[in-house]
């Protein structure tokens, strides 16, 4: 689409963007003496009206959920293109998928657990489960679908369902991506699955998993070929600091070494690709035109919800200020 095609939708997100948090609001909610007082913050947010309702009965989790559905919903009203917005919303689509394949195994409600976000109705969903088709979900859903139950059906491994699932969300990720034809949309997905792909190849490595392991959990949607991963992780550590280094990534490995063993750290790739993500998305918000708006508003209002949800929980729990401060991730709204 054309980037003035997104004119009057990104007006209105710029309306938006003024009620997000600021930084103020979480450094008072940080300093709050107790829970009560830190909820007590968001009488001055558009979040007031909910205040009573979290000190009262704490369901704080359901809220914010709420609060992201109700976004999603705006932007797909307001959004032209619709497949953009099903895309930043398509992880909770395969978090519903998950819980509607295991509702089957189980034969039990998990009703509680499903996020309300998403292009198509859960109940659409749950058909495509139940059944194995659909005349209104895409193709991508149903070979999603199709590949878990063949897989449970075989080998009975209930485990595997998240680990399908995760690898084929990226799959129908890039693919949605390429079907939105927006200029910069399909780099920006396949540098997150990068992002990714390089999290779950340090990860897999530290904890020894088998090569199998690792072929299944990897993501051939990014733009470093699966198989050279797949070698990497033969070599050894040094030799993905040396293939990363010839990157665009090399910034994230650099940072994410000890600067005195050089081991890579889980957690400090995990922090170091969360700020590339954010930093992107930073990037983006300052585009006058065209659908990078929409992506960086959605970003930003995830992170305001998370960033909620951690204070409030660490409050409600007697974590200190500090340490929710170094969990939390602060957006250009905040």
């Amino acid at each position: 689409m054309k980037d003035t095609v997104y004119g009057s939708s990104n007006v209105l997100i710029r309306v938006y963007e003024n009620d997000l948090l600021t930084r103020s609001h979480f450094e008072r909610m940080l300093a709050a003496d107790n829970f009560e007082e830190a909820a007590n913050v968001l009488r001055e947010s558009p979040y007031r009206n909910d205040v009573d309702r979290i000190k009262n009965d704490r369901d704080y989790d359901s809220m914010f959920m709420n609060e992201l559905h109700q976004t999603f919903e705006e932007m797909f009203e307001i959004v032209p293109n619709k497949e953009l917005v099903e895309l930043f919303g398509l992880r909770y689509a395969y978090h519903n998928l998950k819980v509607l394949i295991k509702e089957e195994i189980v034969e039990d409600d998990l009703s509680h657990l499903f996020i309300p976000i998403g292009r198509y109705p859960i109940s659409e969903l749950r058909q495509a489960v139940r059944t194995g088709e659909s005349d209104v979900l895409p193709v991508e859903y149903m070979d999603s679908i199709q590949e878990v139950r063949a897989e449970y059906e075989e080998y009975q491994n209930a485990q595997a369902i998240d680990i399908i699932l995760d690898r084929r969300y990226f799959t129908h990720l890039r693919s949605l991506a390429d079907q939105t034809n927006e200029e910069g949309i399909p780099e920006l997905i396949e540098t997150f699955i990068d992002y990714n792909n390089l999290s779950t190849l340090v990860r897999v490595m530290k904890q020894e998993r088998t090569k199998n392991f690792l072929t299944t959990v990897l993501s051939s949607s990014g733009s470093i070929p699966k198989e050279d991963l797949i070698a990497l992780a033969d070599e050894g550590f040094s030799a993905v600091v040396q293939f990363y280094s010839r990157t665009d990534y090399r910034q994230i490995i650099e940072r994410a070494r000890d600067s005195e063993s050089g081991e890579l750290s889980t957690v400090k790739i995990d922090y170091e690709v969360e700020n590339a993500y954010m930093k992107r998305m930073r990037e983006a918000r300052l585009q006058a035109f065209g659908p990078l708006v929409v992506a960086a508003f959605i970003f930003a209002k995830e992170t305001e919800v998370k960033n909620i949800r951690l204070v409030l929980s660490g409050k409600e729990n007697g974590v200190s200020a500090d340490a929710i401060r170094e969990r939390m991730r602060f957006n250009y709204g905040q």
